[in-house]
């Protein structure tokens, strides 16, 4: 037992030194990888949403000083009317996921502050129907704009606004405003 507790301490040491030094040369230059956990909220266009919640994480890779590709991959909370409805309880909470593959440029980036904009191309998918008359698969359109403050050389805090459309561009789909909180690291 005490063993096992001595060689876990080692390894958790060496892991936060290496971390450490990982983290001592990052941002958005060429080479940087990155992993970001997000949260966020959204209002939309479509009378049978109420709010949308999302957590989840992205991870991507810098090629070029300031053009990042990553993939993101978010878990939702809807809160949409039910249908049919059940007397008092006129709304229903609906889990979904949604994977987005993201391009974004750090067109303004020092090693305070890096401001960017990006577009994804994804897809999100529930076992309800979301919204409630559109589909249970629906192709997802983004677009957002947000900064990043860096707290130390290569942990930041981002802020992003969002405009992301999901499923057809009828009555069908949704358009949601939102943002996203997320902490990057990169290395």
């Amino acid at each position: 037992m005490r063993t096992t507790l001595k060689t876990m301490s080692i390894l958790a040491l060496m892991a936060a030194f290496g971390l450490c030094a990982a983290l001592a040369n990052a941002g958005t230059t060429a080479g940087t990888v990155y992993l970001e956990p997000k949260v966020g909220i959204y209002a939309n266009s479509n009378k049978n949403i109420s709010s949308m919640f999302s957590y989840g994480a992205e991870a991507g890779y810098f090629f070029v000083d300031g053009f990042a590709l990553g993939l993101e991959g978010l878990g939702y909370s809807v809160t949409q009317k039910r249908y049919p409805y059940s007397g008092a309880t006129t709304y229903e909470n609906v889990g979904a996921f949604s994977p987005i593959a993201w391009a974004r440029y750090h067109f303004i980036s020092d090693e305070k502050i890096s401001v960017f904009a990006g577009i994804g191309l994804g897809g999100f998918f529930s076992n309800v129907n979301i919204p409630r008359n559109g589909f249970t698969s629906n192709m997802t359109e983004a677009a957002e704009i947000g900064f990043n403050v860096y707290l130390v050389n290569a942990l930041s805090m981002q802020v992003a606004g969002r405009y992301q459309h999901i499923g057809e561009f009828t009555d069908k789909g949704s358009d949601n405003w939102g943002g996203n909180l997320a902490l990057k690291y990169g290395f």
